[in-house]
């Protein structure tokens, strides 16, 4: 049995005097199927390290401990941090980091070694893209990530041009994201207002699509710079947002558009990653 149950949570919840926090994000798992849809993506070995950010009363942390080396498991409300306490005390391979996440980054990466873990969590709603980019962008990075998050969020990380978005921009130059399961709202307690999915991201500082080497020798922080400059205003037309946020001329934002092969009214949504890259190193290119 897991602590994947409506009727166990409430009972911790009573016993450990706990009202879940809307503002916080605590929405808790009551679905065994999800949490063994989330474990199996993970596909954890007995070598593995993983990073467990909101770990709640430790429904998903208990079944981490089971298959993998070490688990990781960040948590800042202090009444749920006395069941992990608990937990703790039967699961030697259990490191608790007690505490605001951003707070701890550095005392999570004495315990990680970049590329070399995975990030497997229940993410609180208000932190998921901060996560993503934080985990993505700096190093310890982790080697994949499987987390359950809202749904909308998954679908904007997995969008194709039309739909694109700085978030879907900044997972897919990285890794390759893809969503395991849609989960209903009636899996958690209490219940959210709004869906989720399972989020897996995988191939993380490998560089399978040759997006970094693309680059060339433009660096990734003025990669993104274009990126969320041209990003500034989904409404418009590409051209509109680099004229802007550059102080260049119209006609000289169009001749590095039409160089980078980008038709003129397009708009950011539009573009691939390829096509943003071209338009970053002819922003950027010496003249």
């Amino acid at each position: 049995m897991t602590l994947a149950s409506e009727q166990i949570v409430k009972q911790l919840s009573k016993q450990y005097n706990f009202r879940p926090s809307r503002a916080s994000g605590q929405n808790f798992l009551v679905s065994d199927d999800v949490l063994r849809a989330i474990v199996d993506a993970a596909n954890l070995h007995k070598d593995d390290v993983v990073l467990e950010i909101g770990a709640g009363f430790g429904t998903l942390t208990v079944e981490l401990l089971k298959l993998a080396k070490k688990v990781i498991a960040v948590e800042l409300d202090k009444r749920l941090l006395k069941a992990l306490n608990k937990l703790a005390l039967h699961h030697p391979n259990l490191e608790l980091v007690a505490g605001d996440i951003w707070q701890n980054l550095g005392e999570i990466a004495k315990h990680v070694v970049d590329l070399q873990y995975k990030l497997v969590s229940n993410l609180p709603y208000n932190i998921t893209s901060r996560i993503l980019r934080n985990f993505l962008e700096s190093q310890p990075r982790p080697r994949e990530m499987v987390l359950l998050v809202q749904k909308e969020v998954a679908a904007r990380v997995i969008a194709k041009p039309g739909k694109m978005s700085l978030l879907s921009v900044a997972v897919q130059f990285y890794g390759t994201p893809s969503i395991v399961v849609q989960v209903p709202r009636n899996n958690f307690w209490p219940e959210p207002d709004v869906d989720s999915a399972v989020l897996k991201i995988t191939d993380m500082g490998e560089d399978k699509k040759g997006y970094q080497k693309l680059l060339g020798t433009l660096s990734v922080n003025a990669f993104f710079q274009v990126v969320k400059v041209g990003f500034s205003s989904r409404r418009k037309q590409i051209h509109n947002n680099l004229s802007a946020g550059f102080n260049k001329s119209k006609p000289a934002i169009e001749k590095i558009l039409i160089k980078s092969g980008v038709i003129l009214t397009l708009r950011p949504q539009d573009l691939t990653i390829e096509q943003w890259i071209k338009i970053a190193q002819n922003v950027n290119a010496k003249r």
